[in-house]
């Protein structure tokens, strides 16, 4: 085990946890093997028993940014009211995550509801999953534009709501490896990722490629195994700054980070942006209606940032190749 600015890493069987040089990254040398083929197991947990679950396997949100959820279950207090919500989403849904349990973990899921009921008795919650007429599309998850959109609540006080613990939102992939951890004793060590090609005309090849992967694990197994051509990666996706690397320099799968990688045949076009042709596609396709044009014309009071939830789509469908997020960032901090 490694812990490092309030992270704790755990190590597979005959594993190795270390820093990387520029301290910024998890490695692991694995000298063994590591089996996620563990037996579901039916336990009864009280509030202290879950917390040390959390903590023995680092758990972490992958819905929230940096928060582990041994703190995160701390800051709702078991005598108050609120609510809980559980999502079948995860923020870029490169997996289904509903499926997954539902299929293949139906008793733990059931079993992971009915202790939530039983440690937070006055909660309200709100479970999403099963729900037939629930589609992902982006940023549904997003936690604060899914509350908004399934609550018809403005995305402002979603926000606070869940800022300032009204809210315990869980979304599926998180979901997933608290019932890996409470069900099946598999601790946070491993992650799916998804791999995506993009050809040279910028077709993007859907065929799913999933990986289970160990974290720390070396990532070159990844273009070893594909075709040549592919000599651009990325870890951000559309919706995100890309920032392009050599296909031979991925690097370690960072657990806390990582859910996919693009790779492409050539280096993705630069964005030349020209001028504003007025077209208001950025308003149009804007989920939110947080009036992004604003930004372009240089009325940053006009822009409802309260309302945004960053989601990048305004960027995506610009045809003049204006960078409107890195304007939100500008206004967002």
């Amino acid at each position: 085990m490694l812990a490092h600015n309030g992270k704790k890493v755990l190590a597979p069987v005959n594993g190795v946890a270390s820093l990387t040089p520029d301290q910024k990254y998890f490695q692991i040398k694995q000298d063994g093997s590591w089996s996620t083929t563990s037996p579901y197991h039916s336990r009864n947990y009280d509030f202290s028993a879950l917390l040390e679950a959390f903590d023995a396997g680092a758990l972490y949100s992958l819905d929230l940014i940096e928060t582990p959820l041994k703190d995160y279950f701390q800051k709702f207090n078991r005598d108050s009211n609120f609510k809980i919500v559980l999502s079948p989403f995860c923020r870029y849904q490169h997996l289904d995550f509903e499926e997954m349990i539902l299929r293949d973990m139906k008793d733990a899921y059931l079993s992971f509801i009915e202790l939530l009921r039983s440690i937070f008795p006055k909660a309200e919650i709100s479970n999403f999953f099963e729900v037939s007429n629930l589609d992902f599309e982006h940023p549904n998850g997003i936690p604060e534009y899914f509350l908004h959109k399934q609550f018809q609540t403005p995305v402002d006080k979603t926000r606070k709501s869940l800022i300032g613990y009204e809210v315990l939102f869980l979304g599926a992939e998180t979901i997933f490896h608290i019932l890996r951890k409470l069900y099946y004793d598999e601790p946070f060590t491993k992650r799916h990722l998804a791999v995506f090609l993009v050809d040279r005309k910028g077709r993007m090849d859907l065929e799913p490629r999933q990986f289970f992967l160990t974290n720390g694990q070396s990532l070159a197994f990844i273009p070893a195994n594909l075709d040549k051509r592919y000599k651009i990666a990325s870890f951000e996706t559309v919706f995100e700054e890309v920032n392009p690397m050599d296909v031979g320099s991925l690097g370690y799968f960072n657990i806390y980070e990582h859910c996919s990688i693009t790779l492409y045949e050539k280096l993705p076009a630069s964005r030349k942006e020209f001028s504003c042709i007025d077209c208001m596609e950025c308003n149009n396709y804007c989920p939110t209606n947080a009036n992004p044009v604003q930004l372009i014309k240089g009325k940053t009071e006009e822009f409802e940032k309260d309302l945004c939830v960053s989601c990048g789509i305004c960027t995506v469908y610009c045809p003049s190749g204006i960078d409107i997020r890195k304007r939100i960032e500008g206004v967002m901090v």
